[in-house]
């Protein structure tokens, strides 16, 4: 993992969550399926994901886990994820705009995705936080390092250089 500077921060609120309502519907739509034949085959409450769609239960990883294998998407499609290497996970810097001294490292292909792993942690912890008109933001601060960029940026070791180290069986 490199560090990388960046300037960018993807701020996640209300229209994170109105994108990706409208993203269930269009998919909901174009495979022909009524809220509640997908209520059925994602395991959800027909209730929660009429909230979902409608904005008035914000959802979370598990909700779009389930619903990316009915819908035959992937969970990236249904967040609008914008990858941010091809090379593997980035680590991204998250925290709510109401407390910005308490912040969490998150390995994740994309900032939209960092912050559902953020949200699933406090999840897993059992704590409750209100994220109905919380903002947050996400920041990429660090980017895998290739093998090819280490080549390119050093020069290749030779056997006049120190010894190799042996395996150790």
């Amino acid at each position: 993992m490199r560090f990388y500077e960046s300037q960018t921060l993807e701020r996640i609120g209300f229209d994170f969550y109105c994108d990706v309502a409208n993203n269930i519907v269009n998919a909901r739509r174009e495979k022909r399926l009524t809220q509640k034949e997908l209520a059925l085959k994602a395991k959800i409450k027909l209730s929660r994901l009429a909230g979902i769609e409608g904005l008035k239960i914000r959802l979370d990883l598990d909700d779009l886990e389930k619903l990316s294998q009915v819908l035959d998407v992937s969970v990236d499609w249904l967040i609008d994820a914008d990858l941010d290497s091809q090379y593997g996970e980035c680590l991204y810097l998250i925290w709510m705009e109401t407390m910005p001294d308490f912040k969490l490292y998150k390995k994740a292909t994309s900032k939209r995705m960092a912050f559902l792993l953020y949200d699933r942690a406090f999840k897993k912890a059992h704590v409750r936080y209100d994220s109905r008109r919380e903002r947050f933001f996400v920041k990429l601060v660090g980017v895998p390092v290739t093998e090819k960029e280490f080549q390119r940026r050093f020069p290749k070791r030779t056997d006049e250089d120190l010894p190799l180290e042996k395996d150790v069986v």
